[in-house]
């Protein structure tokens, strides 16, 4: 489907974004249409990036994207001095802060890892500590169970004792 869909995306948090400008509201009013738009943007980003889809939808969504942040800059320098240019901040540190949280998953995710490895080797010992007992115990059950010369003392025979009256 290529970027098309991400461009839909794009496309229909752009509009909730511009009624809201339009309506007086603030860009931070229309929050979960700012992040799908950026959400879309940036996957459109790494698929041009990446040469993913074909040329002409690169092309399309690439421009699409451009007169949508042109509009974007006209209606947020309207409503407010420096509004473009706070929306521009407001957008890296958006943008940093999703790559901290994708850092933070990824941190996390190792971190699991690094304990299912660490559980899962503590487990594979004492599963073979407790085989190796079993083992012994079972040799030596065998061992004795064949050789009953072994447990008897040899200073002790049952017809030896005699019983005092």
């Amino acid at each position: 489907m290529g970027m098309l869909a991400e461009l839909a995306i794009a496309n229909a948090a752009f509009a909730v974004i511009k009624t809201t400008l339009n309506n007086g509201g603030e860009l931070l009013s229309a929050g979960k249409a700012v992040s799908a738009y950026f959400g879309a943007e940036k996957e459109i980003a790494k698929k041009v990036e990446n040469g993913s889809g074909n040329v002409l939808e690169a092309f399309q969504a690439k421009e699409q994207l451009r007169i949508q942040e042109e509009e974007l800059k006209y209606m947020l320098n309207k409503q407010r001095l420096q509004g473009y240019s706070d929306f521009l901040a407001f957008k890296a540190q958006y943008s940093r802060d999703i790559k901290e949280a994708e850092k933070e998953k990824a941190r996390l995710k190792y971190k699991r890892q690094k304990a299912i490895e660490e559980n899962l080797t503590v487990a594979i010992k004492a599963f073979g500590i407790i085989f190796i007992i079993m083992a012994v115990s079972f040799g030596s059950f065998v061992y004795f169970k064949n050789n009953p010369s072994v447990t008897s003392d040899p200073r002790i025979n049952s017809g030896y004792h005699k019983t005092v009256k």
